[in-house]
């Protein structure tokens, strides 16, 4: 597994297609963006979900928390069943 973290427009999912094209085996990308994309709307701009502030600033909230902590066990089951996974990813808080 590749762990791509930087912040937003940082260049990760283009590292990533890039990464995609040189190794010598299939990849898969998957990041953040597709995890928010599969959510309900309802939780993409919400106190529980996730909320984008003007700023730049982002707050999630008890269900976005439990939908990453689902969207991370099934990545890395992805892993473990022997797919070779890049995680483009945005560190939201702590490691």
């Amino acid at each position: 597994m590749i762990v791509l973290n930087g912040g937003s427009s940082s260049g990760k999912s283009g590292i990533a297609r890039c990464l995609q094209t040189v190794l010598p085996y299939p990849w898969l990308a998957l990041g953040t963006d597709t995890m928010v994309d599969a959510m309900p709307a309802s939780l993409q701009a919400s106190e529980s979900g996730i909320a984008f502030g003007p700023d730049g600033g982002v707050s999630v909230g008890p269900r976005f928390r439990e939908l990453e902590d689902a969207w991370t066990e099934g990545v890395a089951a992805m892993a473990r069943a022997g797919a070779r996974i890049i995680v483009d990813e945005v560190f939201l808080s702590g490691a």
